[in-house]
């Protein structure tokens, strides 16, 4: 086995938009690891491919150019991580799984489980996913920092400011929650304006973290959720509605509103649509929505079901994927389904015989589809959270919709990954691998 390590490297306290480069590790705390551990990438530089939240625009949870296993698979094997609980991000790329969280970032590899390093950023909460380009990886913390680190030294490249907040004369950290989005050579994330009402959108050079311009304004005030780069256009899911950005000239193309969403729980979606073929599928509170791109106009709407008198505070429709023209995606009234991109046609779905108010993002194997659902903590029709004693992982084949599972899994479940020969999911503090 090719041995691949992370070290843990990083500083912090900078003022302004002061970018630091090329720093040492940061003295850690006596349960953090000491040692500088470092990556050996293989030679085709494979940490590559996992640009943006799930990993590509159409949201298919695995980096380019994987195709991952079929929908037969088994356990294969398991192991605890620091970083444990609901805020934690899975990414993946030339055979490394990345754990973002509350601990730093871990890496472990996803042919047999070991750990190469217990932290890449010891002292720094993330907040985002990992994204993974050019073998470099970059992530939001919840100090206000977007950091971009070379796991092959544990080097910082460099560490860019991102919004504070001014409260009694005292600067207020505003966590990154938007994962970046890497697309010619520029980084950007969604963040909050220093009043702390108002979303913006950044902008910063990849290779320097110097801003590209100061900020984008007025672009909404609910949403922080991932942005999408698609051509000439940024993509905002701004909560109550959908926001197209002109990248030459900065202004708002168009904005698609979504009145079925419920914006008492707007700032906690946290979703980004899946985008292909000049549609994005956009999940509401009350369904899913294919939005055309170039116009800003909607090409159908499919409606999630009632189950009861009082829904569920989570999302009615979870994060959906594309691939080959069909969206994928789950609803909290227990029902998963295929549609076509283009008519929003069902094409297939399913309601297991565990109810499920809660799927996870898809993510997409060899010809199937791999989800995670949990059921409801308390009884139909009012149920008010997950169950942690319900957790599942369910392969629906991409054509026809048979079901392969549920494996029973522990604890709350996180968006699940696919790496060349497996699916990787976050449940409770643990990684579950099955191949």
């Amino acid at each position: 086995m090719r041995r691949r390590t992370l070290l843990a490297a990083i500083t912090a306290g900078l003022s302004g938009c002061q970018v630091i480069r090329e720093t040492t590790p940061t003295t850690t705390t006596d349960d953090e690891p000491t040692e500088t551990l470092a990556i050996d990438l293989p030679a085709d530089g494979a940490l590559d491919g996992w640009d943006t939240f799930r990993g590509s625009v159409t949201n298919q949870g695995r980096a380019a150019g994987v195709t991952g296993p079929g929908p037969a698979v088994e356990p294969a094997w398991d192991t605890a991580v620091r970083s444990g609980g609901d805020d934690r991000y899975l990414s993946a790329a030339g055979g490394v799984v990345f754990i973002a969280g509350e601990r730093g970032v871990e890496a472990i590899d996803a042919a047999d489980g070991t750990q190469h390093a217990a932290q890449v950023t010891p002292g720094h909460e993330i907040t985002t996913e990992a994204v993974l380009v050019d073998g470099r990886l970059y992530a939001g913390t919840s100090k206000s920092r977007l950091l971009s680190i070379d796991p092959t030294t544990g080097n910082t490249v460099w560490e860019a400011r991102t919004s504070t907040l001014l409260h009694h004369d005292e600067e207020v950290p505003v966590p990154v929650k938007s994962t970046p989005a890497v697309s010619g050579g520029q980084i950007y994330i969604v963040d909050k304006d220093s009043d702390g009402l108002d979303s913006v959108v950044r902008c910063y050079g990849i290779e320097s973290g110097d801003e590209c311009w100061r900020k984008w304004p007025e672009v909404g005030s609910l949403g922080m959720e991932p942005p999408r780069v698609v051509d000439d256009r940024v993509l905002f899911d701004e909560a109550s509605e959908l926001v197209a950005l002109d990248l030459e000239d900065r202004t708002v193309e168009w904005r698609v509103p979504f009145p079925e969403t419920d914006q008492t729980y707007a700032n906690d979606r946290l979703l980004a649509p899946a985008v292909a073929d000049g549609v994005a599928a956009v999940a509401t509170s009350s369904g899913l929505v294919g939005v055309d791109i170039d116009s800003g106009e909607r090409r159908w709407t499919i409606s999630t079901r009632d189950y009861g008198e009082d829904l569920t505070y989570l999302e009615a429709t979870y994060t959906p994927a594309i691939h080959d023209g069909t969206v994928f995606a789950g609803f909290s009234e227990g029902r998963f389904g295929a549609y076509d991109l283009a008519s929003g046609e069902e094409l297939w779905s399913v309601t297991p015989d565990q109810f499920a108010v809660y799927w996870t993002a898809p993510a997409l194997g060899d010809k199937c589809v791999f989800v995670g659902a949990q059921g409801p903590l308390s009884p139909l029709p009012t149920p008010k959270d997950r169950d942690p004693d319900d957790a599942r992982l369910y392969a629906f084949d991409r054509e026809t919709g048979e079901q392969y599972g549920p494996w029973s899994l522990p604890g709350h479940l996180r968006h699940p990954v696919v790496t060349d020969d497996s699916v990787v999911i976050a449940s409770g503090d643990s990684l579950y691998a099955f191949e």
